[in-house]
């Protein structure tokens, strides 16, 4: 499809209409493989929730099986944390995204938890410039000096080359003791294709469930196209994804 964005520039009030081709249907890309093989094996440990996939991907499974996780590592401990040591809910909806309270309980969280939590700590942010806002009023709360007495900061970015050198230095500084906490974005460079083993990764840190931006033009013509074709609900499409996109970050 080719698909217009009016305003496809990351400057405030700056405009930039952009055209781009998106392909809508995942399924052209993996029908060749089908064509050619009589056996065709799918497996990730990131594939759940995989009740979607044959409906995206056009196959019938002779075989979908789903297994637990095992891990050899007894120390493993999800949280899931709703309200800041003040008892005032938190939240990375829209709506209380520009909340001082909650942006500051979310920053004293990170520094207490890199107070205690020895070598590498990984933090996943929705979105770039939700994680751009965050910093922003951390460091002018005060926040982000704190931070820095426990660990090193270092952030990704969308350029490749900047990530790179700040994953080398991050390591750098978790090998000589001296600890570090990366800050990344669901869906980056990052949380794709990053390992994070041993003392590089002690805890991963999730602020919030990263869903799509729902007003992107490529993504409501997915949606649409989805819905008509395949009669895959909106809201079923979005929950599958933000899933997916979650198990990426905490399986770094």
């Amino acid at each position: 499809a080719i698909i217009m964005e009016p305003n496809g520039s990351s400057i405030p009030g700056a405009v930039d209409p952009v055209i781009q081709l998106a392909c809508l249907d995942s399924s052209l890309a993996i029908a060749p493989l089908f064509k050619r093989f009589g056996s065709v094996i799918i497996t990730s440990g990131t594939l759940s929730p995989i009740d979607l996939y044959p409906k995206l991907l056009q196959f019938e499974p002779c075989v979908s099986e789903s297994f637990s996780m095992s891990t050899f590592r007894p120390c493993i401990r999800p949280l899931v944390i709703t309200r800041g040591s003040d008892q005032l809910a938190v939240s990375t909806k829209f709506e209380d995204r520009g909340d001082m309270g909650v942006v500051r309980n979310y920053g004293a969280m990170l520094v207490e938890l890199c107070s205690v939590i020895p070598d590498g700590v990984v933090a996943f942010f929705t979105s770039y410039s939700y994680m751009e806002s965050l910093i922003s009023e951390w460091d002018a709360m005060g926040i982000l000096r704190e931070l820095t007495k426990s660990k090193l900061v270092f952030i990704e970015t969308k350029d490749v080359v900047e990530t790179t050198l700040a994953l080398d230095n991050y390591r750098r500084a978790c090998d000589c003791g001296r600890g570090a906490v990366f800050l990344s974005v669901a869906r980056g460079k990052v949380s794709e294709g990053i390992n994070f083993d041993r003392h590089y990764g002690r805890a991963v840190i999730m602020f919030g469930v990263p869903f799509q931006y729902t007003l992107s033009h490529v993504l409501r013509a997915r949606l649409e196209y989805l819905q008509t074709h395949y009669q895959i609900r909106e809201q079923d499409f979005l929950n599958f994804d933000a899933l997916r996109q979650a198990s990426q970050c905490v399986g770094r």
